[in-house]
């Protein structure tokens, strides 16, 4: 019996690659992109207001932001360094069948809704290539471009339609692009989220042990990294999503931000790879 393109897609899309064998697999075990890919993410999904009601009505983000944050690293750790991804991709899709309600102009949403839905996935790729590219530097172009149409595979086990997913990189690049303009905006969820950044929570959602520390541990943490981090944050963000959450950017903090990944770098070489490496890719990779 003949098999069909679209059978051999499913296929394809369905046989779960080696995990050593993915593209950028290493760099993804690196502890360091993750705060990043986290940072860019928040900016490009916390800033779209459908996206952002539904954080405020379903989800842990304001009440316990460091829950949210780990529960997000973990599904993205298990659908890229997972052996498992198709089943774990539509246990995450069926996560978000209850997802809906009424957005802030009163009108029903649900989280598979095509369009948010696709810009929850794209933004996330382009959210990792973003972070691997500002630890790592600049990769390879075939490499990149590899690792978008592993991702745009993984896109469809979600539900995400192939032809809502751009061609290529650059298309990635334009449609966020496009969406950034046509797409964003300050809601009052977005707001209520400036609201805890500004309050420096964002430390204890990037390092959710501090709160067993003793006292005054903690808050002396917090006033050592808190620029510091502050800065990576607002440095991954885009510039045009910092006008629309109002943060004043100048070249002084650009050169720090760009100062303060290049220490990043620099110190992590004097780490052994165990040790940078996220305890979710260690035994698959060996490390």
């Amino acid at each position: 019996m003949e098999v069909t393109p679209a059978q051999r897609v499913r296929t394809d899309i369905e046989s779960d690659v080696p995990v050593a064998d993915r593209t950028f697999v290493r760099l993804l075990a690196d502890r360091r992109i993750w705060p990043m890919f986290l940072f860019r993410a928040l900016s490009l999904q916390g800033t779209h207001p459908t996206v952002m009601v539904a954080l405020e009505q379903h989800s842990k983000s304001f009440t316990e932001p460091s829950v949210r944050a780990e529960n997000t690293l973990a599904y993205t750790y298990r659908i890229y360094l997972g052996e498992n991804v198709a089943d774990s991709a539509r246990e995450l899709r069926e996560m978000h069948r209850p997802v809906t309600g009424l957005d802030y102009d009163g009108r029903r949403y649900h989280a598979w809704n095509r369009d948010v839905w696709t810009w929850v996935h794209l933004t996330t790729i382009e959210s990792l290539i973003y972070a691997i590219e500002v630890c790592f530097g600049a990769q390879p172009a075939p490499e990149v471009e590899a690792f978008y149409r592993e991702s745009c595979r993984l896109g469809m086990l979600f539900g995400v339609r192939e032809q809502d997913m751009p061609d290529d990189v650059a298309g990635l690049r334009a449609y966020v692009d496009r969406g950034v303009a046509d797409k964003l905006a300050m809601s009052p969820g977005t707001r209520r989220m400036q609201q805890l950044v500004d309050e420096q929570d964002v430390i204890a959602t990037l390092e959710p042990k501090l709160a067993a520390l003793p006292r005054p541990l903690p808050a002396i943490l917090r006033k050592m990294t808190g620029r510091p981090v502050e800065t990576l944050m607002f440095g991954a963000f885009p510039e045009s999503v910092r006008r629309i959450w109002g943060v004043p950017w100048s070249a002084a903090r650009e050169r720090e931000f760009r100062a303060i990944l290049a220490l990043a770098r620099v110190g992590s070489r004097l780490v052994p790879e165990r040790l940078r490496s996220i305890p979710e890719a260690r035994a698959a990779l060996g490390v």
